[in-house]
């Protein structure tokens, strides 16, 4: 019923190895974060999803390592290799990401500002085209949507405006505040 020590000692050290892996795939994401401005909640679902992730990879190596058994202090080690990791090796990483991603910055600044201009007067006259071609056709549409007429009507009396409301105030045909009503007989 007990099991080797030897394969006890092999399974902590492959999750002792494991936090530390894990703590290393952890800098990818702090290298993200330094480059590019993140919201509280991008931090929270990158954060959930590498757990989620964390988790799966962990509880995979369980089944693996453990022939089919979890045990507690899977997590134990592989929270112990992880902070191993932050604490010393981590840190140095940290350290050298932050002094290269400031260097990267840098170098993408001075870049971009000799690139803008040039970007500018090439796409320029694109945009302009774009940006009158996008306004007809938006034009097109509104014309199209606010300025319906009524359809010719079978009756005795047609009226020529939307606002029904002002016609029948109006009194007998003619202009009365911008409407237009008109009388028109069927021959018979």
């Amino acid at each position: 019923m007990f099991e080797n020590i030897n394969s006890t000692f092999v399974q902590c050290l492959s999750f002792l190895a494991m936090g530390a892996v894990l703590g290393l795939c952890y800098e990818l994401l702090r290298v993200l974060r330094m480059l590019f401005r993140h919201p509280t909640v991008m931090v929270f679902i990158e954060d959930t999803l590498f757990f989620a992730g964390c988790g799966l990879v962990s509880f995979i190596l369980a089944l693996w390592v453990g022939i089919g058994y979890f045990r507690i202090y899977y997590i134990v080690f592989e929270a112990i290799g992880a902070s191993l990791y932050f604490l010393t090796l981590g840190r140095l990483i940290n350290y050298c990401l932050r002094k290269a991603v400031n260097v990267a910055k840098k170098i993408f600044r001075s870049l971009y500002r000799k690139i803008k201009p040039k970007a500018a007067v090439l796409f320029m006259p694109i945009g302009k085209k774009v940006k009158g071609l996008f306004s007809n056709i938006a034009e097109f549409f509104s014309g199209l949507i606010f300025n319906q007429k009524k359809h010719l009507q079978s009756t005795d009396e047609m009226l020529y405006n939307n606002n029904i409301d002002s016609i029948e105030n109006s009194g007998e045909g003619g202009v009365v505040g911008g409407v237009i009503k008109a009388k028109i007989r069927k021959k018979t």
